[in-house]
C-alpha cells in the first residue's frame, strides 16, 4: 500500500468540513493521506481520510473512509477533462442505479453478494468531482502485491465476476423494464472519441504499437502480420467489441476495468485469498460478459498460468454464475449457456488485444515510474531492451490471442 503522504489538497478539506456539519459531528480533525502509490491510478486521486470528532450523543467518534476525486496533477496527456467527468459520472451512475436494481431485484431471489463499497456521499460540482467512499483496510482488505495474478487470484476473481454478471442475467428476466435502464451507452471507446484525440494521444499509441511489434521481431513472421492485421481496423474493433447490441441477448453490466487493482482481496491465515472487493467502476459498460474475463486473462496473467489453468477458470466462471442464477430459480442453461459463453470467447477476444496494447506497461510497471512517464518513448524503449518480464508479456500474450484466433 501507499506510504503516508498527506495530502493538502484544501478542496478535500472543505468537503470534509460541510460532511460533519450534516452527520451533526462536533470539534472534528481531519487526517488525508494519499491512498495508492504513484503507479497506480492516472484518473483518479484516492485519498484515505480519517476523521475523529464528537458524536451528537457526546461519545468520541472515528470514521475511515476513501475520498476519490478528480486529479489536480497534469494528466492531460492521456484524458481530457471533459472525459474524467464522464468516468466519475459511469462510476456515479453505478452506485446510484445499477446496485440498487441489482439489490431490489434479487432481494427475493437469493440477494446479491455486494462486493462494492458503500457509497457514503458524493460531490458532484463540475471539475471538483468527489466520492466518498467506504474504506476497506479496516475490515482486511488489500491490494494483491503483485499486479500479474497467479492462479488462486484470477480463480477467485474470475468466480466474483461470475456472481456479479449473473445478476444481469438475472434482472434481465425479472425485472425487464428495469433492466432498460442498465443499458449504458458506451464512453470510451467511440468513432466520435477517436476522431477527436489529440495528436498526442494518437502517438502515444504509436509508440506502445511499435513496442509490441519489437517484442515480436523473433517470433514466426505470421505473428507480426495476423497483429498488423488486427491494427488495420483497431479501432473499429473496439468499437464493435464493447457493442451490447453485439452481444445479445446475452450483454451484462460489466465492471470494465477489471485489472488486478481494482480489487482487493483479503487473505485466510494460510495467505491464501478468500475475499474479493471491487472497486474503480468508472468505465463499467454494457456488453458481452467475455470482455471482463478476457482482460485479466490476457493483460494480467503470464502465459504460463493461461497455459495451466485457462479452461479450468472459465469452467470456474460459469459454475459461479450457474449457482447464482439457479439459486435466484432460473435455468443457467438458457440465459446463458455454456456454449454461448464459448462462442463469445472467440468473438469478443479481440478485445484484449487493443486492451493489452493500451495497458500492459502500465500492469507491469514496478510502481517507479510515473502513469504519465510510462508512455514516453525513451522509458518504454528502455523497458523493451532490458526488462524481460515486460518484454516477455508483451509477447506472450499476443502469440497466445493470436494462436486462439482472437485475432
Amino acid at each position: 500500500m501507499a506510504s503516508e503522504k498527506i495530502v493538502s489538497d484544501e478542496r478535500l478539506y472543505d468537503y470534509l468540513r460541510t460532511y460533519t456539519k450534516s452527520i451533526k459531528l462536533s470539534a472534528p480533525k481531519f487526517h488525508i493521506t494519499e491512498g495508492t502509490n504513484k503507479g497506480d491510478n492516472y484518473v483518479s486521486l484516492v485519498c484515505r481520510a480519517t476523521i475523529e470528532g464528537i458524536a451528537e450523543d457526546g461519545e468520541d467518534e472515528k470514521i475511515q473512509l476513501i475520498l476519490k476525486t478528480t486529479r489536480t496533477l497534469d494528466t492531460d496527456e492521456m484524458l481530457t477533462s471533459s472525459r474524467v467527468t464522464d468516468m466519475f459520472q459511469r462510476e456515479l451512475f453505478f452506485y446510484k442505479e445499477v446496485l440498487p436494481i441489482f439489490k431490489e431485484t434479487l432481494k427475493d431471489r437469493g440477494g446479491i453478494i455486494d462486493r462494492f463499497p458503500i457509497l457514503y456521499d458524493v460531490s458532484e460540482e463540475s471539475n471538483k468531482e468527489i466520492l466518498m467512499l467506504e474504506d476497506l483496510t479496516p475490515q482486511g482488505f488489500v491490494m494483491a502485491t503483485s499486479k500479474i495474478l497467479d492462479y488462486p487470484h484470477l480463480s477467485l476473481a474470475l468466480r466474483c465476476l461470475g456472481e456479479f454478471h449473473a445478476y444481469s442475467f438475472i434482472t434481465r428476466v425479472a425485472d425487464p423494464i428495469s433492466f432498460e435502464k442498465l443499458k449504458m451507452k458506451e464512453h470510451l471507446f467511440t468513432q466520435k472519441l477517436y476522431d477527436n484525440s489529440e495528436d498526442k494521444q494518437k502517438n502515444m499509441l504509436k509508440v506502445l504499437i511499435d513496442v509490441i511489434f519489437q517484442a515480436l521481431a523473433n517470433e514466426d513472421k505470421h505473428y507480426i502480420e495476423r497483429y498488423q492485421r488486427f491494427l488495420e481496423n483497431m479501432m473499429s474493433n473496439m468499437i464493435d467489441a464493447v457493442d451490447g447490441k453485439a452481444a445479445e441477448p446475452y450483454a451484462v453490466v460489466n465492471h470494465g476495468d477489471s485489472w488486478t487493482n481494482n480489487m482487493l482481496f483479503k487473505y485466510d491465515q494460510e495467505n491464501n485469498p478468500c475475499d474479493l472487493r471491487f472497486i474503480d467502476l468508472q468505465i463499467c459498460r454494457y456488453a458481452s460478459p467475455v470482455l471482463d474475463i478476457v482482460y485479466m486473462l490476457f493483460c494480467c496473467c503470464t502465459q504460463e498460468t493461461r497455459s495451466k489453468y485457462f479452461d479450468q477458470v472459465i469452467d470456474e466462471y460459469y459454475e459461479a454464475l450457474s449457482r447464482c442464477i439457479e439459486r435466484a430459480g432460473y435455468d443457467p442453461n438458457i440465459l446463458f449457456p455454456y456454449e454461448v459463453l464459448i462462442q463469445h470467447l472467440t468473438k469478443f477476444g479481440k478485445y484484449a488485444a487493443g486492451m493489452a496494447t493500451y495497458t500492459i506497461h502500465i500492469f507491469t510497471n514496478n510502481n517507479e515510474i510515473e502513469i504519465k512517464d510510462t508512455y514516453d518513448s525513451g522509458i518504454l524503449q528502455e523497458r523493451i531492451e532490458n526488462d524481460s518480464f515486460y518484454k516477455s508479456m508483451l509477447r506472450d500474450t499476443f502469440k497466445d490471442l493470436i494462436d486462439r484466433n482472437y485475432i
